[in-house]
């Protein structure tokens, strides 16, 4: 297939990036550009471009050996990450009304809450994004969505708990709270404060042992 193919261009991409999203990668992961290829039926051309226009967002980064690979997002990144993910949402939930917002979770709070990592990190997009489109603000919508690619491995790696993650899941869309507000802003807020300070502990073990080598 041609580069100047459009068609294809934007398929291989889309394809591409509905691979990571289903977990077919993992975080650090080296993408075989001829194996993408043939699994979506072009040639590696369209594979690079569409690696190009996901490292553009964050989700790829180019290899040490050469090619690409999937983000490995440092330490402090991820903890930027989940402080500008948590202040939005926070924002977001303070502002809707209460109807809205436990209509929102209990979409939710009636279904299981997955199985597998893959799931669990799935299902975390969705309900945050979920409380993103229940603002009508088109742009919270997008900034959250993007937000949720980027820590879409992050989470699958933090949900190796599997029972125990669902369980955070579950008790965050719980809605039979006297103060729905109240809640939802303490189990967000529960939530990334957790995972802020796991990466902390990284850094801090990460300096550690770059002072004893």
């Amino acid at each position: 297939m041609s580069a100047a193919d459009p068609i294809t261009q934007e398929r291989v991409y889309r394809a591409l990036k509905a691979d990571y999203l289903a977990g077919l990668f993992h975080a650090g992961e080296k993408l075989e550009i001829q194996d993408i290829a043939d699994r979506h039926g072009s040639s590696k051309t369209p594979v690079r471009e569409a690696a190009c226009r996901l490292m553009g967002e964050g989700l790829v980064e180019p290899d040490s050996a050469g090619g690409f690979r999937v983000t490995l997002a440092p330490p402090l990144v991820l903890i930027h990450l989940y402080a500008w993910n948590a202040h939005l949402l926070l924002s977001l939930a303070q502002k809707m009304k209460k109807s809205v917002l436990s209509q929102t979770l209990d979409r939710f709070s009636r279904s299981g809450f997955g199985t597998t990592p893959v799931e669990i990190a799935t299902l975390t997009g969705s309900i945050f994004l979920a409380l993103a489109e229940s603002t009508g603000n088109p742009e919270a919508v997008d900034t959250v969505a993007q937000i949720n690619d980027r820590l879409f491995y992050p989470r699958v790696a933090g949900a190796a708990k599997v029972k125990e993650a669902a369980k955070e899941l579950r008790t965050m869309t719980n809605s039979a709270v006297a103060d729905i507000h109240k809640s939802i802003h303490r189990r967000i807020e529960s939530y990334h404060e957790r995972r802020i300070v796991h990466q902390q502990k990284i850094i801090q073990i990460l300096a550690q042992e770059a002072l004893e080598q």
